[in-house]
């Protein structure tokens, strides 16, 4: 009590609407000299008037002038928890420095702010010595914490923060690496003992796993303020014993948390008399969930976003917990004001002036702590039957199966090769993977190798990659330098279809505890910012669908406000900005913050230790199944950066162009059974004259526009030509290979020399520039005397530090070396140009090759197997540059009869079947036809379409007889209806959609009564063909018959519009008008900053690539990204062979389809189709 008469009962902030403007405030409940309970307030400056990032001076510790203000509500006064407080002792101190021993970071998923890799960086320009890492249920961020704090002098703590089933949460930190371990199975037990998304905590778990940690008593979000605040003192008390009994007295530590909430006199009163009964250390503590005050709003909206919860709202929509777990009560994850972030040393000892032995409490407790916690780099576990003293046997062995005899160059490279890998004891590697291709084989599971692996004749006769190394010449030390400097990186593409049970068959051969995905982080966006943010402020589901489907993912969060002036589809758009003002000034600071953690697309671990013992393992949400049930992948909680240091990671990849050529490989082999596609000529002049007509579209890794006309401007004409397609056009806009300039000299269009004979056997194959990451390895091995490791540490360094021009920073030396083996001074700088030069993105040439191969079968198998091949593709879909809908017209305009759905025919998959000729339908064309599949059909459940297949070898008698058997929703039933699928029950499309709720509740008549009386309803009039074909695309997102365009030409005949067919018939330079749909818009940046973007035009006659200039963008950009239906003006362009087109404008194409169409809501043709940045 004051000497003034008035006793403090309670102190908090709160921030407010900080949305609408609101002042955040200061409240103190108080008890006035004459007995009557009171509350004031001041304001603390409004948040949103303050720039977010800014720090403001703390200023917890002035005084205030109190405004008399009636006691709120009593349901406020019980829901913020006001009671009497405990006596607090006060006791002056001076101000001293602490660590922050329960930060969260953004791996805790819609928490916090925080980047673990920046938190060390911000400690040590705030001066402190230590800070701990604690996200919730993980230790994703662990490594890029302790790396990052090593360099950077801050003492890394690791820790975790767990939730109770009581309700409430403890903070772990492992003061050894055995309390490492302890933490890492703990989490682990956490995540697999419970449903996906709800880990949980219980007391066996954490007596379990107790040794070398020291166990945070969690503040006001832990067990015991939980307890406290709820005047629950006898359970309180109990949980503090029980903890006691766990970790040790020695080893608890009472969190005492100074973050302005109405209960915080009370709570820490008690904890500080609790403390000191039992004997336990106390310290200043409480969530950290973001860098600076200013930055709350950005911090509330993400929690909002996370909770599902709109900011006036305090409990969000998701739940907290699973339905199987005990509901106790939850404190909200929003915050009331902004105190739950990083202080530095003066606002610590400000806030904690009156104890400053709870701040120096924190250093204590750090100091228990050793520097270094993390575990030690895993083993690769031994291959039943095959130890590694084995390989060179197995090396040998395998190799004369595969080449049969044998020269002394290739014995003699791949006695070097397996010398250098049993040397650096990378046998279990090899071994290990060479086992699960095996298996592969066996199976009838395709695959190839892809990346550096390529380059080894021994993954090549172990039967990891498809191209020989060898024959091809390429350079092992691009695997695996003599120095042991680089790990061997293995990646290998499986068929996506049965990628999973290469997973399964590693698990069972080494243990569920030793194989383990690597995690990937999702992390916030552009579009996801505008979709989840949107949400949360409230701001209408129109302008979120609208913004979030037109704006470019090109475009980042911090340049959304400028990209509504910069980009014609939004300037145009008529958005109201004022409502958007705050979603614009949160995107910024979300952008990056991780969102999820799901399985990376291929890493997988494998480890002769339980992965758990390493890092936890957690569910994700990808699905796999072993053939009896599915069940959720089990997956490392670190990314593939963190795993590189502790595991050797294989790359279980599934390039659907296997899956494609295995899907044709099947088709074919039920005539022809001796088909292989790896038995295909890579020599084949025929597959090559397709390379250089450019005719690829449906050829997985060749069909881009880009592509397509890079191989004929090459002049493709065999496997490596191929790869110099690939290496110079697959990296993108920011690869490092100038492709212009190669094909110049190629052709001889541009004359060069060598300024030395030594460039020519490193660049003679691509003409004296670089185009192969080994030949930038070379260059520095020959001229420069630099060892393989050496080279490609360099190599690395200047593709990955290319901002700062890592070039530039060892010119001085690559010279001065280069000068020291007698080159001379022009050499020498031939060399750094060359070099320093390839900074963009590179391919390694196995990878190029490896490529290439695919698409080289895929040509082949397209060209003489086109049924089965366009059935194979479309099964395989996503499996390239187009979609469904251009694939279909591809196939039809080769000759390949596209035959609709049919619930009595349709298999699952597409199927290829004999036609009648349409010249003579007396003559059968034996598979010359794909018939569409019921997994086409957007919106079938698998179980639907399973009972549909398994139904139909007894057939259908009509409609009523569907239903019952196969037991589709309403949805599906209409959805089959739409497509054609149903039409040979009843071929009345209306009709049957008339009757679908009859039918429905006549399947569902167990007495059959209503089934007597069903019948389709003949006189309503059926769908026109344009309304069966506009729903077919809606449905299926294929044409069946013909291409929508079709229902247009006579339309755009009439305007002066021709064909994409016409127009490439047309000679360079001459002006066209022409009608069709924009796909696969893409807006490469460009050395200027002027847009240029990038379409196809597709008709029914095929693509025509567009070239749209600044000057038309900013005109006609919202025609094109906003309108299914395009009309171009311009001129053609031939590229060396390829005709492209030169838009001069773009005006929007009313469809006359839209006439014909009565029943359909809106267009199915999509827009702003982007692909990539």
């Amino acid at each position: 009590m004051r000497s003034d008469g008035v006793e403090i009962l309670a102190k908090w902030r709160e921030t407010g609407a900080w949305w609408s403007g609101e002042t955040p405030l200061e409240w103190v409940e108080y008890r006035d000299k004459r007995g009557v309970r009171r509350q004031k307030s001041r304001p603390l400056g409004t948040v949103s008037s303050r720039p977010l990032g800014r720090e403001y001076k703390d200023d917890s510790t002035e005084e205030v002038t109190i405004i008399p203000r009636k006691l709120r509500d009593e349901k406020v006064s019980r829901a913020c928890g006001y009671v009497d407080p405990a006596p607090v002792v006060h006791r002056p101190g001076a101000g001293a420095t602490y660590a922050p021993l329960h930060v969260l970071s953004g791996y805790s998923f819609g928490r916090s702010l925080l980047f673990a890799r920046e938190l060390a960086r911000r400690a040590a320009d705030m001066g402190l010595p230590a800070l701990a890492l604690t996200d919730r249920f993980s230790l994703a961020g662990a490594v890029e914490h302790c790396r990052e704090s090593r360099d950077c002098g801050v003492k890394p703590i690791v820790g975790t923060t767990v939730e109770m089933e009581c309700g409430g949460e403890l903070v772990l930190l492992a003061r050894d690496k055995r309390g490492y371990a302890s933490l890492s199975r703990l989490i682990t037990e956490c995540h697999l003992g419970q449903p996906r998304l709800f880990p949980l905590c219980d007391w066996h778990l954490l007596e379990k796993h107790s040794q070398g940690l020291i166990c945070l008593t969690g503040g006001h979000r832990g067990v015991v303020n939980h307890l406290v605040a709820s005047r629950q003192f006898d359970d309180a008390s109990a949980v503090v014993d029980r903890l006691a009994g766990v970790y040790g007295r020695e080893s608890l530590v009472v969190e005492i948390e100074r973050s302005f909430v109405p209960w915080e006199r009370m709570v820490n009163g008690y904890l500080i008399e609790a403390a000191a009964e039992y004997g336990i250390t106390a310290c200043a503590g409480g969530q950290v969930t973001h860098a600076t005050a200013d930055q709350f709003p950005a911090q509330d909206v993400l929690v909002c976003a996370e909770t599902l919860c709109r900011v006036e709202e305090l409990v969000g929509r998701k739940p907290t917990r699973h339905e199987s777990q005990p509901q106790g009560k939850q404190l909200p994850l929003r915050a009331m004001n902004a105190e739950s972030m990083l202080r530095s040393p003066a606002a610590a000892s400000a806030l904690f002036h009156d104890a400053p032995e709870l701040l120096a409490n924190t250093l204590l407790v750090a100091d228990r702590i050793d520097d270094d916690v993390l575990p030690g780099r895993t083993r690769m576990p031994s291959v039943k039957g095959h130890p590694s003293s084995e390989f060179a046997t197995i090396v040998q062995s395998e190799a004369r199966l595969v080449h049969g005899t044998m020269d002394k160059q290739l014995t003699k490279r791949l006695k070097w090769e397996t010398e250098r890998i049993m040397r650096l004891g990378y046998a279990d590697h090899f071994l290990v993977m060479w086992d699960a291709c095996r298996w592969a084989r066996e199976n009838g599971v395709l695959h190839s190798g892809r990346g550096s692996v390529v380059d080894s004749a021994v993954a090549y006769c172990l039967g990891l990659s498809r191209i020989d190394a060898y024959e091809h010449d390429l350079h092992f030390d691009r695997f695996l330098p003599e120095d042991g400097s680089k790990r061997p990186d293995i990646d290998i593409d499986f068929e996506a279809r049965r990628r999973d049970d290469i997973r399964n068959y590693l698990v069972e051969q080494y243990g569920k505890d030793h194989v383990a995905t690597v995690a990937a982080f999702g992390a916030y966006c552009t579009r996801g910012i505008v979709r989840e943010v949107g949400k949360a402020l409230g701001i209408d589901n129109e302008t979120i669908g609208f913004l979030s489907k037109r704006i470019h993912r090109s475009v980042q969060p911090d340049q959304m406000a400028s990209a509504l002036d910069k980009r014609p589809e939004l300037r145009k758009s008529g958005l109201d900005r004022q409502r958007l003002e705050w979603l614009f000034k949160l995107a910024a600071h979300l952008m990056d913050v991780p969102r999820n953690a799901r399985a990376h697309s291929s890493g997988v671990v494998v480890s002769a230790e339980p992965i758990c013992e390493t890092v936890p393992v957690m569910w994700s949400g990808s699905e796999q199944s072993d053939g009896w049930e599915t069940t959720h992948l089990r997956i490392m909680q670190w990314d593939k950066r963190s795993a590189k240091y502790y595991f050797d990671k294989f790359d279980i990849l599934c390039l659907r162009g296997q899956d494609v050529l295995s899907g044709t490989q099947r088709r074919v082999r039920q005539s022809s059974p001796e088909f292989d596609v790896r038995d295909i000529s890579l020599k084949d002049p025929e597959t090559y004259r397709v390379f250089r007509s450019g005719e690829l579209i449906g050829v997985p890794q060749s069909a881009s526009p880009a592509m397509r006309q890079a191989h004929i401007r090459v002049r493709t004409q065999n496997l490596h030509d191929a790869s110099l397609v690939q290496a110079g056009i697959r990296p993108g806009v920011g690869g490092a290979v100038k492709i212009n300039e190669l094909i110049a000299r190629r052709r001889g269009l541009k004359p060069f020399t060598y300024e030395h004979p030594d460039f020519e056997p490193i660049l003679g194959m691509t003409y004296g520039i670089i185009v192969f990451q080994e030949q930038v390895d070379q260059l520095l091995q020959t001229f420069c005397g630099y060892t393989s490791g050496e080279a490609e540490d360099i190599r690395d360094a200047i593709h990955k530090r290319r901002k700062e021009d890592y070039g530039q920073v060892i010119r001085d030396e690559l010279l001065a070396k280069c000068l020291a083996r007698g080159y001379g001074e022009t050499v020498a700088q031939h060399v750094f140009e060359l070099v320093a030069a390839f900074k963009g993105y590179g391919f390694a040439h196995g990878h190029a090759l490896a490529f290439g191969e695919i698409s080289v079968r895929s040509v082949f198998c397209q060209q003489n197997f086109p049924a089965e091949y366009f059935a194979s593709l479309l099964d395989a879909q996503p499996a390239g540059y187009y979609g469904p809908c251009t694939l279909v017209n591809e196939a039809r305009s080769r000759g390949v009869a596209v035959l609709p759905v049919c619930a009595q025919k349709s298999d699952a998959c597409y199927l290829v079947e004999d036609v009648k000729s349409l010249q003579d339908p007396q003559v059968v064309l034996p598979n010359a036809g794909i018939r569409v599949g019921l997994n086409q059909i957007k919106g079938l459940s698998n179980n639907l379409v399973n009972r549909m297949v398994t139904s139909r070898r007894d057939g259908f008698e009509d409609l009523l007889d569907f239903v019952k058997r196969t037991k589709p929703n309403q949805d599906e039933l209409e959805r089959l209806v739409l497509c054609g699928a149903l039409d040979r029950l009843e071929p009345n499309r209306r009709a049957a959609m008339c009757s679908v709720p009859q039918l429905l509740s006549a399947a569902a008549d167990k007495e059959q009564r209503l089934g007597k009386e069903w019948k389709v309803d003949q006189v309503v009039k059926d769908f026109n063909q344009a309304e069966k074909a506009v729903f077919e695309r809606q449905v299926l997102e294929l044409d069946i018959e013909r291409h929508l365009m079709t229902y247009e030409r006579e339309k755009a005949r009439s305007k002066g519009a021709i064909t994409v067919a016409e127009v490439k018939a047309l000679r360079e330079g001459e002006r066209a008008v022409v009608v069709g749909n924009p796909i696969r818009l893409r807006f490469p940046p460009t050395p200027s900053g002027k847009r240029v973007v990038f379409f196809d035009l597709e008709d029914e006659t095929g693509l025509l690539n567009v070239t749209c200039f600044d000057r038309v963008y900013q005109m006609d950009g919202q025609n094109l990204v906003c309108s299914p239906y395009i009309t171009v003006v311009g001129t053609t362009q031939d590229r060396d062979g390829h005709m492209a087109f030169l838009a001069r404008r773009i005006f929007v194409y009313q469809p006359a389809i839209s006439q014909m169409v009565d029943s359909v809501d809106e267009c199915p043709v999509k827009f702003a189709d982007y692909l990539v940045s």
